[in-house]
Formats: structure tokens, C-alpha cells, sequence
């Protein structure tokens, strides 16, 4: 009767150095492409305004238009301005390329959203209304109040 370990000496039971070459290539291989997996898996539409960057745009926009004594558009309704009576400075929505920026004074580059295909500002005497649309067709509408239309005014404080 022969013993364990007459059994087992007649049988190679460790793995070779070209075995480990091999799996070792097989495992690089599967995490390789593990990143670009999760990347198609993980992508998002980048040509809509995000709904977030959305309502960022409204309230900083809400932010200057409330400090505003004046406001107006130009004759095609793309541009957005108003006068900020603190400093007597002039301040204007506009797109540029496919973003909306902010500039005072004709001067400076603040973006404030992107992906936009297009910007219609229409101005009312109770304040605005703009109409958004982003590069994949979606269409954002939002109404802003000027705070002189108010009957009770409008403060910080």
C-alpha cells in the first residue's frame, strides 16, 4: 500500500511559473476593461442643463435682478440687462457660444450655464421671462418678479 506522499510525489501539484504568466495576463486583461465598462455604464448626457445647474442660474440671476432698479432687453430678446444702482454698473445675460455669461460693464466672462442651444429673455413691467433651450431640445421656461412690481416692496433685511 503505497502512502500520501508516494501519491502525490508522482503528480506535479504546484503551478508552474508559465500557469501564473497566464493568469496573471487573463486578470490585467478583465481590469482593463473594468474602466471602460463602468464609464459607458456611468455616462451622463452632457448637451442638456442639468437640473441643478438649472436652478444655481435662477437664484444667482434672482440674486442680481432683485438688486437691479432697471431692467431691459435688446430687440432681438437675447440679451438681459439691468442697472445696479450701488455702483451705477450695468449688468448684462447674453449667450456666448454655447454658454450664458454674466458681465458688468461690458467688461469680464462669469459663466453662468452651459449646453444652451439658445436664450429668449422677454421683459414685462412685472419683470421677465426666460425661455432656455438646451442643446438637446429641451425647453426650460422660468418667470422672474421684479420686486418694484410688488405691492409690498421688496427687501434684504
Amino acid at each position: 500500500m503505497k502512502g500520501v506522499y508516494q501519491v502525490l510525489r508522482g503528480k506535479p501539484v504546484g503551478m508552474t511559473l508559465f500557469e501564473v504568466l497566464i493568469s496573471f495576463s487573463i486578470f490585467m486583461l478583465i481590469v482593463s476593461i473594468l474602466p471602460v465598462v463602468f464609464s459607458l455604464l456611468n455616462q451622463k448626457q452632457e448637451d442638456m442643463i442639468s437640473y441643478e445647474e438649472h436652478i444655481l442660474f435662477l437664484a444667482q440671476l434672482q440674486l442680481d435682478f432683485r438688486n437691479g432698479d432697471s431692467f431691459w432687453t435688446n430687440h432681438n430678446n437675447t440679451i438681459l440687462y439691468f442697472n445696479r444702482p450701488t455702483d451705477n454698473s450695468t449688468i448684462q445675460f447674453e449667450m456666448y457660444q454655447d454658454k450664458v455669461r454674466r458681465r458688468v460693464n461690458r467688461t469680464g466672462h462669469e459663466v453662468y450655464l452651459q449646453n444652451v442651444k439658445s436664450m429668449n429673455v422677454q421683459s414685462f413691467d412685472y419683470g421677465i421671462v426666460i425661455t432656455l433651450t438646451s442643446k438637446n431640445g429641451a425647453t426650460l421656461h422660468s418667470t422672474i418678479v421684479h420686486p418694484s412690481f410688488l405691492p409690498w416692496g421688496y427687501s434684504d433685511g
